[in-house]
């Protein structure tokens, strides 16, 4: 056990990678539930070795469990609230936190399958940023340590709308490269919806970005993994951007099309002031 966890430390901290995939093995225990149960406080126990994760402000818990079902969606739907769905397309991006209104890159994310009710779940993404060639050019094009105004991307799902200005979507100021005084440190933060620098200019052109994240798509080497049930993806979040594909076919009858278990590391760069 102490070699894989060597291993996987080595990998995650290793800047040509930093992704690893872990499956849980199923039949933990006879009774569905428990065995659903047990993989979970497995997987989360594996995040917990890596890193000192952030507690869920309602729980009190190591991880946050999102689940999405059909009602769930055109509930949330109805109330007017920008829903990022299973079937929705996010695109490569990176995570980040806020604490007393600064922003964070979370050195690292793990990501657990709980329940994937479609037939057809695609691939997990994962980029490193020294797999794209094109990173300093684009830095250069968007600025280092500029700050730009970001719709943030809420993750909504079941039992949000009770937290409705939490589920909502909210402006955030942030560099999209940022690095350090000494230049040894960097991160990227590209999560949700970029509206323009903060500084105003009115020459900043919006396809930008989607020109940044085709390029990111196209021209850098990806590593993907099937998404399935029961496995666990570590990532670090200052190293490389994330994708999923669509979900597809859903399972007929399935009362929860989704359900994952999310934990956030509680250190990373701070890169807003």
């Amino acid at each position: 056990m102490a070699d894989d966890v060597h291993v996987i430390r080595d990998r995650l901290d290793d800047t040509g990678s930093g992704f690893v995939g872990i499956d849980v093995p199923q039949g933990i225990a006879s009774e569905p539930a428990t065995d659903a149960l047990m993989g979970s406080v497995i997987a989360s126990a594996i995040i917990s070795a890596f890193m000192m994760p952030l507690l869920d402000p309602r729980n009190g818990t190591p991880f946050t469990v999102y689940t999405a079902s059909p009602d769930n969606e055109e509930a949330l739907q109805k109330a007017g609230v920008k829903f990022y769905a299973p079937t929705e397309k996010l695109g490569f991006h990176t995570d980040g936190m806020l604490k007393n209104s600064a922003v964070y890159v979370p050195r690292y994310i793990g990501l657990y399958n709980i329940v994937i009710a479609y037939n057809k779940p695609g691939c997990f993404y994962w980029v490193p940023f020294a797999a794209w060639p094109q990173f300093d050019e684009w830095a250069g094009v968007l600025g280092w340590n500029r700050a730009y105004r970001f719709e943030a991307t809420p993750i909504v799902y079941a039992g949000a709308l009770d937290r409705a200005e939490e589920a909502g979507a909210r402006i955030i100021e942030a560099p999209v490269f940022w690095r350090d005084t000494s230049g040894d440190e960097r991160a990227v933060f590209m999560n949700g919806d970029l509206q323009g620098p903060v500084d105003g200019d009115g020459d900043f052109d919006s396809r930008l970005v989607q020109r940044m994240k085709q390029s990111i798509a196209c021209d850098a080497r990806r590593i993907a993994l099937p998404q399935r049930q029961r496995r666990l993806f570590l990532m670090n979040n200052t190293a490389g951007f994330h994708a999923r594909d669509l979900f597809d076919a859903p399972i007929p009858g399935a009362r929860y099309t989704r359900s994952f278990l999310r934990s956030v590391a509680s250190e990373g760069p701070r890169i807003t002031p």
